[in-house]
C-alpha cells in the first residue's frame, strides 16, 4: 500500500484545500503588501519636468506639442509624459517623441509597440531588432539598448511604413523591452540602489518607400541625440524621495 493510499480520501482533500489556501494566502498577503505601497501612493518625482526637454535636439526642431486620447491616458495611467513632434528643417523630416513616465510603486504598462501597433492596426516588417546606442552624460557615457521595428499598413492613399525606435527605462537601466516589469518591487523588497520608476521612450518616422535603412539611421542618431537631455529628467540616486502620501 503507498502512502498516499493509507491517506483516508477526506484528509488527502483537507490537506489539498489547506495547502491550496496556504497558497492564495501567501500571494494574498504578498499582493496586500503590493498594493499597501499603490494606495500609500510612494512615488520617485521626475528630477526635471519632461516639458523642459529642449526644443533643439540636433538637428531637429520642435514643431508642436501634440495631444493624446484621455481614454488612452487613463489606461495608461502614466504620472507624467510628454508627445512632441520635431522636424528636421533641410529634409522636412518628422520625428514624434513620446516619453511616459511611471513614479508610482507597482504601476506602469509592461508593453511596447508590439502590442500597441498591432492593436490599431498596423503589421510588423519582420522581426524587431535590437541596438546598443552609446551616448554622453555629465560625468561619463552610457548605452542605452533599443528596440527598432518597422510596420506598415494600407491607408487612404496605399501603403504607408513607419519606423518605431523604443526603449524601457527600468529603475535607471535602458532596456529593449519592459515585460516582465509591470509589478515593481516595493522600496522595502529593493536590492539595488536606483530609486524605483518607469519609463517608455519611444521616436516614430514615417518611411519613404525602400528607404527603411536611411530612416532609421537618421531615428537612431536621433535618439542618441536625445538621451542625454531626457536622462536629465529621470530620476537620480542622490534626488530625495517623495514623501509619502496616505
Amino acid at each position: 500500500m503507498t502512502h498516499e493510499a493509507a491517506i483516508p480520501k477526506c484528509t488527502r482533500a483537507a490537506v489539498t484545500v489547506a495547502l491550496g489556501l496556504l497558497l492564495v494566502g501567501g500571494v494574498v498577503d504578498r499582493r496586500m503588501r503590493d498594493w499597501r505601497s499603490v494606495l500609500w501612493v510612494e512615488t520617485t518625482p521626475l528630477a526635471v519636468p519632461l516639458s523642459e526637454l529642449p526644443p533643439v535636439i540636433g538637428a531637429y526642431s520642435l514643431d508642436r506639442d501634440l495631444p493624446i486620447d484621455q481614454t488612452i491616458l487613463r489606461v495608461a495611467d502614466v504620472d507624467a509624459f510628454i508627445n512632441r513632434g520635431y522636424v528636421e528643417r533641410s529634409s522636412g523630416r518628422r520625428v514624434t517623441v513620446y516619453v511616459g513616465y511611471w513614479g508610482r510603486v507597482n504601476v506602469g504598462m509592461g508593453h511596447g509597440p508590439d502590442v500597441c501597433y498591432k492593436a490599431v492596426g498596423w503589421k510588423p516588417d519582420g522581426a524587431p531588432r535590437e541596438r546598443a546606442i552609446p551616448f554622453s552624460i555629465a560625468n561619463g557615457s552610457e548605452a542605452a539598448t533599443i528596440a527598432l521595428h518597422r510596420f506598415t499598413r494600407t491607408g487612404p492613399g496605399g501603403l504607408e511604413r513607419v519606423a518605431v525606435a523604443f526603449t524601457a527605462v527600468v529603475d535607471g537601466r535602458f532596456q529593449s523591452s519592459s515585460r516582465g516589469e509591470f509589478w515593481h518591487r516595493p522600496p522595502s523588497f529593493r536590492t539595488d540602489d536606483n530609486p524605483p520608476f518607469l519609463a517608455h521612450v519611444q521616436a516614430v518616422t514615417a518611411v519613404p518607400e525602400d528607404a527603411w535603412d536611411a530612416t532609421e539611421s537618421d531615428l537612431v542618431s536621433f535618439v542618441q541625440e536625445l538621451l542625454p537631455h531626457l536622462v536629465k529628467c529621470f530620476p537620480r540616486k542622490d534626488a530625495p524621495p517623495a514623501a509619502d502620501a496616505r
